[in-house]
C-alpha cells in the first residue's frame, strides 16, 4: 500500500496562486521588462498577462514555461522562487 506523507508545510490555491503572481512580477521588474514585454515574449493576450500577474487565475504549466522562458530562467527556478517565498511566510 502507498503511503503518502506530508514532507514539508501545505498551502492553500489561493497563497500558491499569490505568490506565483507575485514571484512573475518581481522576476519581470527585476529585469527590467514590461508587463507588454513579457506578455508578447510569452504569446499570451493583455487580459492573461494581467490575470496571472494580479493572481486572479490559475497558471498552466505550458503557461508557467512559456512565462519562464520569457524571463530567461527554467521552470524549476521560478517554481523554486515560488516556494521559497511560500515557505519564508511560514517563518
Amino acid at each position: 500500500m502507498l503511503r503518502m506523507e506530508t514532507v514539508g508545510p501545505t498551502f492553500g490555491a489561493d497563497e500558491v496562486r499569490t505568490a506565483i503572481a507575485g514571484e512573475i512580477r518581481a522576476l519581470r521588474g527585476r529585469r527590467g521588462m514590461s508587463q507588454t514585454e513579457l506578455r508578447e515574449r510569452a504569446g499570451f493576450s493583455r487580459s492573461t498577462m494581467r490575470r496571472i500577474e494580479s493572481g486572479e487565475r490559475d497558471v498552466e504549466i505550458a503557461e508557467l514555461m512559456a512565462i519562464s522562458t520569457a524571463l530567461g530562467i527554467n521552470a524549476a527556478e521560478l517554481l523554486q522562487a515560488v516556494q521559497d517565498s511560500l515557505e519564508g511566510k511560514q517563518l
